[in-house]
């Protein structure tokens, strides 16, 4: 799976984030969704020693966030689930029994995995509000715009630049036409959404099973879960 088709497929993951904002468990089920496929794909991505340990403790982490936030209505257990993720990427390194060859990288790269699919735990935390889900589809509509600029066939140098632009442009666009939003607090959600998005799918191009399908799908669900942290940031202080 090449960069472009990568690029169309988290623009297609954001576009499903921004329609599934207008009901609130949908949103929870998508994030469920992209948890499982990050953490099917993640560890042969990041070219980890084992895939199996690494993969249940990703998608066990990003599954019980969903869940207290699901259940409480906040984010405050999401920290303890985080906690809990560590412990268990020491313990899944323990049931190893080929000599744990490479164990601070998988151990690293376990925990990575479970930071991601806990930031996927912030979309749903804004809440079901009508403001909350303006939130929601600005920073996807940001998202997909600067996903589709790194699935055109343009120079490597030229894609970082012109992402952040066209995601800026269109959450300013967005929060124009948001009055719950807003465009100051919609510009800042794209330019966010355009750097995380240019900055992923330069890093993550780069990684030689990229171009394999189960890590590129994951590569490509990426930007839109990591997207949850910094939106829950910018709707929090929208929504206080």
């Amino acid at each position: 799976m090449g960069s472009s088709t990568r690029g169309v497929v988290t623009a297609a993951v954001a576009a499903v984030l921004a329609l599934s904002a207008m009901w609130h468990w949908p949103l929870l089920v998508v994030a469920a969704l992209a948890t499982l496929l990050v953490a099917g794909g993640w560890p042969r991505l990041a070219g980890l020693p084992v895939t199996t340990g690494p993969g249940v403790v990703i998608a066990a982490t990003g599954l019980a966030a969903l869940a207290v936030v699901a259940v409480t209505g906040s984010v405050d257990g999401v920290a303890v689930v985080l906690g809990l993720a560590v412990a268990g990427s020491f313990v899944q390194e323990m049931l190893r029994r080929d000599g744990r060859p490479r164990l601070v990288e998988s151990v690293a790269g376990t925990v990575t995995g479970c930071v991601v699919a806990g930031s996927a735990a912030m979309w749903p935390a804004l809440g079901d509000t009508s403001p909350a889900a303006a939130v929601v589809v600005t920073a996807a509509a940001a998202l997909a715009a600067g996903a589709a600029c790194t699935a055109l066939p343009l120079r490597a140098r030229l894609v970082p630049g012109l992402a952040t632009v066209v995601a800026g442009g269109a959450g300013l666009l967005a929060g124009v036409l948001l009055p719950a939003v807003g465009p100051l607090v919609g510009a800042a959600t794209g330019l966010v959404a355009g750097v995380l998005t240019s900055a992923v799918h330069l890093v993550l191009g780069r990684f030689p099973a990229s171009s394999r399908p189960l890590p590129a799908l994951a590569a490509a669900a990426l930007p839109p879960m990591l997207a949850g942290a910094p939106t829950f940031m910018l709707g929090s202080v929208l929504l206080a």
